[in-house]
């Protein structure tokens, strides 16, 4: 990943916690540690719930 492309990145990660509270911020921490399937699997299980 070029440099310009990881500050963008960054950045961006920056604005999304600007307007969490800290528990929110905790679980998108948490969920970024995930790795890609673990990550897909929550996904799909948070929309079962919302779907029932």
């Amino acid at each position: 990943m070029s440099t310009s492309k990881k500050v963008q990145a960054e950045q961006s990660d920056n604005v999304e916690f600007g307007d969490l509270n800290q528990r929110e911020k905790l679980v998108l921490q948490m969920f970024r540690q995930l790795d890609q399937q673990q990550q897909k699997d929550i996904l799909r299980f948070i929309g079962v719930l919302l779907n029932t």
